[in-house]
This record gives C-alpha cells, sequence and structure tokens, in this order.
C-alpha cells in the first residue's frame, strides 16, 4: 500500500497512476513493491512510482529509510507534478480579495470573563489567512508597480503628497 495524493490538482494530474510508495531493494538487487514471505530479507528501500518514476537515492532498511523513500517520492515527483499543474492556472487578484474579504465577514466572536468580545481561536486563524492573503496581494502589487517604474524616477511614500528621496 502506498501514498495517494487526495489534494488539489489532483484530478488534473490524475493521481490514481501517481501512488508512490517506498520499495524493498532485495539483496539480488531487484526492487519490488510487494511485501510478502519471500521478500521480508531486504537491504534497503528506494522511492517509486505507480507511473514509472524511480527515485535517485537508496536508503536504510529502517522505519526511517521508508520515510525518507516516501519523502524523495513527495518532494521530487509529486510536488513538481502540481507545481507544473499549477502554474498553468492563474487566479485573478479581484478573486483573492473576493475571498479574502470573505473570510473576514466569516469572523465569529465570543465573549471572554471580562464581557469583552474576542476572537475564537479558530477565528484568528481565519483572521491570520485572510491578513497572509493580503499582504501576498500588497507584494504582488509592489512587484508588479517596481516592474513598470521608469528608471531614476522618484516614488511616493506611503501616505505622502511631495515625492521623497530614497
Amino acid at each position: 500500500m502506498g501514498i495517494t495524493y487526495c489534494g488539489v490538482y489532483a484530478d488534473a494530474i490524475n493521481t490514481d497512476d501517481h501512488e508512490g510508495y517506498a520499495a524493498r531493494i532485495l539483496p539480488d538487487g531487484t526492487e519490488t513493491g510487494t511485501w510478502t514471505y519471500a521478500t521480508r530479507e531486504f537491504i534497503g528501500y528506494r522511492a517509486h512510482c505507480d507511473c514509472g518514476w524511480r527515485g535517485q537515492h537508496h536508503y536504510p532498511a529502517t522505519e526511517q529509510g521508508e520515510q525518507l523513500a516516501d519523502d524523495e517520492w513527495d518532494h521530487h515527483h509529486l510536488r513538481p507534478l502540481l507545481e507544473t499543474e499549477a502554474r498553468r492556472h492563474t487566479v485573478p487578484a479581484t478573486v483573492l480579495l473576493a475571498f479574502s474579504r470573505e473570510l473576514r465577514e466569516s469572523l465569529t466572536y465570543t465573549t471572554d470573563a471580562q464581557g469583552d468580545r474576542v476572537l475564537t481561536e479558530r477565528t484568528a486563524g481565519v483572521l491570520d489567512a485572510a491578513s497572509r492573503l493580503d499582504n501576498l496581494l500588497d507584494d504582488l502589487s509592489r512587484e508588479v508597480t517596481s516592474k513598470h517604474q521608469p528608471p531614476n524616477r522618484r516614488r511616493r511614500a506611503p501616505g505622502r503628497s511631495m515625492p521623497c528621496e530614497y
């Protein structure tokens, strides 16, 4: 039994073809994903995927070695597949901004021992996620603005009406 990814873009990358597992390396050098009495003695692990991909490294025949092989499949095979798929899609900033607003509007409050209105722990996490999204949008906006700004042009500091020297 291996690892099957069930997250974002799972259908797009056809995860049925990308089940990862730590294959056993047998003493004769063959590699197998089958665990039977005949394969009980093995000398290590190597990352494998049902699609035919094979990891570059051999790991010890330990629980840690098995985990390292699984991690190699995740980092060097699955994630690149997901990143390739993600690059095919663009989410407009207006959609992200609307999502941030929806997150903020969904916040729920509770009352503390002093009777003050406070965020619940879960809601504080939602607010943190919305704030991170807002910061990302600000960073992207600054990046785009700086790429389109002519060289040697003075920029206005936020909140100032006069240009300032940098």
